[in-house]
């Protein structure tokens, strides 16, 4: 790709890429001590997330994706950052990030986050090459790692979606799928026929046209596809001299396709029993993670322990501390004498613990164990580059020294996180009724004062390093701390036995949806906290709400029908059962015919489902309830809607077009934001903002109130 460095060395060029970098150097004020305040909801959307990074291969420098929403442009801006291993580094901005773009799950359907950006270095660690969106085309373009500006480099018929650099890096490697062109061909023709009704489909109401992904040769959990959609991912080689791009021969295609790269995580494909295999500096040994027993744990996440192989003899660490559901990583120390390795453990793996152990010893040695989350970790000598998060702090890069354990801020994009006021955290474990670990974080509210009872809102259903939404990210945790509120925030509890011994996922799914639905397991969980803290005398029990989306909507309205909160905000409510819309042949299906008892039309099916049914059961539920559904996913949130409507209660849907299962659009996210704080405000607390806009929103929920305090009434009345 000489012919690519021309343009970048004219004289106009440089001198123009200077003043730009000394314009974009990374700079934001950080207030002086005293001048801290309470954290917005703007402040949480307008987040700079760090998505993706890659160490070069000389190890000095960090490239990186910087992904901010706008929601005054509905937009976000893209760009990416390179700076310097060291201590503080002054990053600089290289590049445009292009147009953001939605993830596309294994059965077509877009799920409402943002496709992450794939990204490698050259060899000479002069350029980075990255994946970038523009003008509905997904392609390759490079930057130079020290100046502005940037380069398409592939100019393919197909979306690129991903790319390396051969062993000898004389070649630019890349995986494609159908063309553009032949995906539209596919939809017209598609669309002018019509569309046969089958599952899976390359149609619905609800999600559009869509079609299944070209398979790169991993065996997922779940293949989703009809025989004649399927298709495999095609390489091409862009040659480093001329520039020119082709289709790969089958030896450069088996080198994309090296099973090296399909080794790096762990829990994504069945039946692997070692993962992340990495040799040591001088090559003569192999570590890896492994199945600790393969003949009982067969499962989607067994326990894994480290080994090391010389070829010869095989040594296996022995100490718990080698041991997890959940391993990261793996590295060799300089030296080749110590294999240090990342992993979640600790009670309900809640623990993001760097070990390392010296093989034919027999303990292991603890280099860090915190709560604080690092991921994304590469070695660099004696140090680990690593995205490092906290419960109150997003994502920023750091080195962490491997002898001392001391954690170093390379790059913080949001030093402003320094200025605001955050309230006290503290994690709590539990258990569901059936032993299964269960874990929280209680975000104290703001001004706490001990004796002091305070209304409490339930967040779901991950919570884990930056304590930011809640799956979905529609619940703003600190936000609602300001405001006066505990914060719960949830973390469903995992069936680990289940998870560890059963291969089939329709089983696995089963016993997981039963223990949901009939079993109430996250709900006993979530009551057993409620009443601790109603106990400890931290919350008022008559001032609960729960909020939920996804699996974390199925809990609320499973909860629902148990007993009544203060409050409840979703943002789907077809859980708890679903409407008899599922195909027989779907795997959804089979899991609820088997959690049921029956088919939806059989006289057990049918009573099971009318038994645990939120719409159903709509005349037994007294909680004003709020949901915030996606256009996509109205059409089976509705029968629960109107239930509650027909039965009298308090009950307001809002629908986001042009969205999906989570919510992409910023202007949409700050929307769902501030009327859930509105929300809970109201009927917890009886606070309205008395914003001029929100004059109608306030009228409306003043309705509902009466609603429900003469619901009350009459419900008094009866007992």
């Amino acid at each position: 790709m000489k012919h690519y460095a021309v343009w970048f060395k004219k004289p106009v060029f440089q001198l123009f890429t200077i003043l730009i970098a000394c314009y974009i150097i990374w700079q934001v004020p950080v207030a002086e001590a005293g001048d801290k305040r309470s954290i917005t909801a703007k402040d949480l959307l307008e987040i700079r997330d760090i998505k993706t990074m890659a160490l070069s291969p000389d190890d000095n420098y960090i490239a990186y994706q910087v992904v901010q929403a706008d929601k005054d442009k509905n937009d976000y801006d893209i760009n990416w950052y390179v700076a310097t291993t060291k201590a503080n580094a002054k990053p600089l901005m290289v590049a445009d990030g292009g147009e953001a773009h939605l993830f596309t799950n294994g059965i077509g359907y877009k799920v409402g986050e943002l496709e992450t950006s794939k990204i490698v270095w050259a060899p000479d660690s002069e350029w980075i090459y990255y994946t970038k969106m523009q003008n509905g085309a997904l392609q390759i373009w490079r930057s130079h790692r020290n100046r502005y500006g940037q380069e398409q480099v592939t100019h393919n018929a197909a979306d690129v979606e991903g790319l390396k650099f051969s062993t000898d890096g004389s070649k630019l490697l890349f995986a494609v799928g159908r063309t553009r062109a032949d995906i539209k061909a596919i939809f017209e023709k598609q669309a002018r026929q019509g569309h046969l009704l089958q599952y899976p489909g390359i149609y619905s109401v609800e999600e559009g046209p869509s079609l299944p992904p070209c398979s790169d040769g991993r065996e997922r959990w779940v293949q989703y596809t009809i025989e004649k959609w399927s298709c495999t991912q095609t390489v091409w080689v862009v040659d480093a001299q001329t520039g020119i791009e082709h289709k790969a021969s089958l030896e450069e295609a088996k080198a994309y396709f090296a099973k090296s790269d399909l080794n790096t995580s762990f829990g994504k494909l069945k039946d692997q029993t070692r993962s992340m295999e990495t040799p040591s500096p001088d090559g003569s040994h192999l570590a890896w993670f492994e199945n600790k027993d393969s003949t009982i744990y067969r499962g989607y996440r067994p326990p894994m322990r480290v080994v090391v192989s010389d070829g010869s003899k095989t040594e296996r660490c022995s100490t718990d501390a080698c041991r997890s559901v959940l391993p990261e990583k793996l590295w060799w120390s300089t030296d080749g004498k110590e294999v240090i390795f990342l992993m979640r453990d600790g009670p309900r793996e809640t623990l993001s613990s760097l070990y390392g152990w010296t093989p034919g010893e027999a303990d292991v040695r603890t280099i860090r164990s915190s709560d604080d989350v690092l991921d994304n970790c590469d070695i660099v000598g004696d140090r680990l580059i690593c995205g490092y998060e906290t419960w109150t702090s997003p994502k920023k890069i750091v080195s962490v020294d491997l002898n001392n354990c001391e954690i170093t801020t390379i790059v913080d994009m949001n030093p402003e996180f320094q200025n605001f006021n955050f309230t006290k955290v503290e994690k709590i474990l539990d258990e569901d009724a059936y032993n299964n670990k269960a874990h929280a974080h209680l975000v104290y509210p703001k001004d706490y004062t001990e004796g002091r009872r305070y209304p409490l809102v339930i967040v779901q259903y991950r919570s884990d390093g930056f304590l930011r939404g809640g799956m979905g990210d529609e619940q703003p945790i600190h936000v609602f701390a300001q405001q006066g509120f505990a914060v719960l925030s949830f973390d469903m509890p995992r069936q680990d036995d289940n998870y560890a011994k059963i291969d089939d996922v329709i089983e696995l799914n089963k016993h997981d949806y039963r223990w949901r639905i009939i079993d109430r397991g996250p709900v006993t969980a979530i009551d057993r906290m409620v009443k601790v803290l109603g106990k400890r005398g931290i919350i008022d029990p008559n001032r609960v709400g729960i909020s939920g989306l996804s699996g974390g909507a199925m809990t609320t309205m499973s909860a629902l029908l148990e007993r009544d909160y203060a409050a409840a905000s979703v943002a789907a409510i077809n859980g708890a059962p679903p409407s008899f819309r599922l195909p027989p042949s779907s795997l959804f299906r089979k899991v609820r015919d088997y959690t049921f008892g029956g088919t939806p039309f059989s006289k057990v099916g049918f009573e099971m489902r009318a038994k645990y049914s939120f719409a159903m059961n709509a005349h037994r539920i007294d909680t004003p309830f709020l949901s915030q559904v996606s256009d996509s996913e109205y059409y089976f949130n509705r029968q629960s809607h109107h239930a509650l409507e027909e039965a009298g209660k308090p009950v307001e849907m809002i629908i986001y077009p042009d969205e999906y299962h989570v919510k992409w659009q910023p202007a949409h996210r700050y929307a769902v934001y501030t009327r859930t704080v509105d929300w809970f405000n109201f009927w917890l607390r009886g606070v309205e903002d008395n914003s001029a806009d929100k004059v109608e929103q306030y009228e409306r929920w003043r309705g509902l109130r009466t609603v429900h305090q003469a619901n009350l009434q009459t419900l008094a009345a009866v007992h």
